[in-house]
């Protein structure tokens, strides 16, 4: 095999008529792109890991003539990830000059954090395809590299021509992820490249040792309710067929008996039933997870020092439901709708019950989703929406007679529902007039309303608003805080757009919690969208990665507003300098000491370990 690190990226690699693998990949993925290979595993010389990333690759529209790693501004290239790792490569200097290679340390997202290539030409080479700090090789910007290790989470060494693309032909890559000894996801990765004629699989026993290594060094590195958490998991995890969970307000340990059992959800729901069981000393008993499934609880604190720091959680399925519990089974649910707090199963009472009536009046503050419950009340059928006219609109000549036709007339289908929104904004006159509209509508059809206020006024009965038959009270959003979790998922669901999809930690979902929300569903819902735009790669949530007005706002004790605004550049400077409190507290030019007596006065909470 000719030797071609130093030809330009665009240049073939060559090989000899005899060697059969090099050819048969080769051949194979030049079928995938041709689409001779419509997308089914060809089996032979192709490994099912390579094709399956070559497939991905694929579908992500990614040429292979022209991807290149893309490139991340915002990287922090000096994470606490690359400071561990940093002096256990430098340990290592002596393996890596002797050998024409590249050691590559990736974030968990496959953005490049640091390089260590003692060959200045090998250097050049990787320069020459942007391999090189604060640039993405994930999959999805250069398609198959040992990067897809991150995707996996096992070790993958990628030869030649099982790259993705030509340019990497000539190199082979070993990749191994790198697990957080405490929460189990994978932080990042360690990437070995080297010529195609230099590959053997020892370079990945050499990167998996490292590895192996990074992550001792980072458990050692946890902070000590981490490693205490860890101790207890360890203690008590002696059957792996029962669920058993471990975690605090941030961090979840589960077996796997466990991972089956749980979904995004139900961390959130179950660290608030362990909070109140080890404040309250009783265990939660019966609790229903968000797939519907009953379990029993054992809540077991884990302390320091006397104070209980988080909890051990055993978990048994209920096979059957308890008879007790029959008779407070949730209300059947309100399509595309979420909840099963006990003010949301009022709420899917009344309006079921509704549904039978001929007009219904759907009351509520502003924001807690009054339109979405209208569309769910109303029958199978047509809906017809019909914002009410402000009063500069009626006002005009022929305002208000175009409004009142709108109202007693059926445009559709003479099932449509009608759906009126804000009447309680009409005028006394205007809504009068509405009424003996709604008189004259042709039977058929239904007609629900929105109202931020009900039937009854300081002057007695609204001319409009008495006259509906039901009326479905729609409760405020700190009415139903059981409720978030469900909305949490649901509207991250939906803002993702079939996109990789968020998932909320305990810590965020109990800071969120600990907000009024004045502006009820509507305005978590802004957050959601607002946190998604900033997460397009989805992955987990924590109260540290909430936009940094709302992370001072959840702030254990209510603050005056100077002391609201200073918390909130506290959190903003933290979070621009990546948690490093000696470059937040330079960029406010006060003393770290005085930061941290600040931060606790104003009872900033700092254990969250990510920024």
């Amino acid at each position: 095999m000719d030797d071609v690190v130093g030809a330009s990226p665009a240049r073939t690699v060559r090989w000899d008529d005899g060697d059969d693998w090099v050819r048969a990949v080769h051949g194979a993925r030049e079928a995938l792109h041709a689409g001779a290979g419509q997308l089914a595993y060809p089996g032979g010389a192709v490994r099912p890991v390579v094709f399956d990333s070559w497939r991905r690759s694929v579908l992500q529209g990614l040429d292979p003539d022209t991807v290149s790693p893309g490139w991340c501004p915002d990287v922090e290239l000096d994470s606490h990830l690359t400071r561990v790792v940093t002096p256990l490569v430098e340990k290592r200097a002596a393996a890596l000059e002797q050998a024409m290679c590249s050691l590559a340390l990736t974030d968990n997202e496959g953005r490049l954090l640091r390089r260590w290539v003692p060959d200045s030409a090998f250097a050049g080479r990787l320069d020459a395809l942007n391999i090189v700090p604060a640039f993405s090789v994930a999959e999805s910007h250069v398609g198959t590299t040992s990067a897809i290790a991150l995707l996996s989470g096992t070790p993958v060494l990628v030869r030649g021509p099982e790259h993705y693309s030509e340019a990497y032909h000539a190199l082979s890559c070993a990749g191994a992820p790198i697990f957080h000894p405490v929460t189990r996801r994978i932080v990042g990765s360690l990437d070995l490249t080297c010529r195609l004629a230099d590959s053997s699989p020892v370079v990945l026993s050499w990167v998996m040792e490292l590895a192996t290594e990074v992550q001792r060094c980072l458990r050692q590195s946890a902070t000590r309710t981490e490693q205490l958490l860890l101790d207890a998991y360890l203690d008590h995890d002696r059957d792996a067929r029962h669920p058993l969970v471990v975690l605090d307000q941030r961090t979840i340990i589960t077996n796997t008996a466990a991972a089956r059992l749980l979904g995004n959800v139900d961390q959130a729901v179950l660290w608030e039933h362990a909070s109140r069981a080890v404040m309250d000393r009783h265990d939660p008993g019966v609790v229903q997870l968000g797939n519907g499934t009953r379990v029993t609880i054992v809540v077991h604190p884990v302390v320091d020092g006397g104070m209980p720091v988080g909890a051990v959680l055993k978990l048994r399925r209920e096979l059957e439901p308890a008879p007790r519990r029959r008779a407070v089974e949730p209300a059947p649910a309100l399509s595309g709708l979420v909840g099963r707090s006990s003010a949301w199963r009022t709420l899917c009472s009344q309006a079921l019950h509704a549904r039978s009536a001929r007009s219904v009046l759907v009351v509520g503050e502003p924001g807690t989703g009054r339109l979405a419950v209208a569309r769910a009340i109303a029958p199978a059928g047509p809906v017809r929406v019909e914002q009410v006219p402000g009063p500069g609109e009626l006002a005009r000549p022929d305002g208000m007679d175009r409004w009142l036709t709108t109202v007693e007339s059926v445009v559709g289908d003479p099932t449509e529902t009608l759906v009126l929104r804000h009447v309680d904004r009409l005028e006394p006159g205007a809504a009068e007039a509405t009424r003996e509209a709604l008189g004259r509508r042709p039977p058929g059809g239904m007609v629900v309303a929105t109202s931020a206020s009900g039937r009854f006024t300081a002057d007695g009965e609204h001319p409009l608003l008495g006259s509906f038959e039901e009326v479905v009270e729609v409760p405020a959003l700190r009415d139903r805080m059981e409720d978030v979790p469900l909305l949490l998922a649901a509207l991250a669901e939906e803002a993702a757009a079939g996109g990789p999809v968020v998932h909320w930690m305990p810590d965020a979902v109990q800071a969120l919690g600990r907000l009024p929300w004045q502006g009820n569903t509507a305005a978590l819902e802004a957050l959601v969208r607002r946190v998604v735009a900033r997460r397009p790669r989805g992955g987990p949530v924590t109260a540290a990665d909430l936009p940094p007005d709302l992370v001072a706002r959840t702030s254990r004790r209510r603050l005056a507003r100077m002391e609201q605004a200073e918390a909130l550049a506290i959190t903003r400077a933290l979070q621009d300098a990546g948690g490093n409190k000696y470059r937040a507290a330079e960029s406010l030019g006060i003393a770290r000491s005085t930061l941290y007596r600040k931060v606790r006065a104003l009872g900033i909470d700092l254990s969250t370990v990510t920024w």
